[in-house]
């Protein structure tokens, strides 16, 4: 188990090997959330930005009429 030092502005450095093991490069974002005596990270999940022209009609229901692209754009 690896220990590290609070400094004085509440920074902490996670040492190098569980970075790697987790990931985790300059940039990464975690969660911290403080459970049962514990403080805890994890790495936010990145979820890459997609187009919309990707995802148009994911959730289209079958019997259910598509929009025509200026029905779309009017709204």
């Amino acid at each position: 188990m690896d220990s590290v030092t609070l400094s004085s502005k509440g920074q902490l450095v996670i040492p190098k090997r569980l970075r790697d093991s987790a990931g985790l490069s300059p940039g990464s974002r975690l969660t911290v959330w403080f459970v049962h005596g514990e403080i805890r990270l994890r790495p936010l999940l990145s979820t890459p930005a997609v187009a919309l022209e990707a995802v148009a009609g994911c959730l289209a229901r079958p019997g259910r009429n598509r929009l025509s692209d200026a029905q779309a754009k009017a709204l």
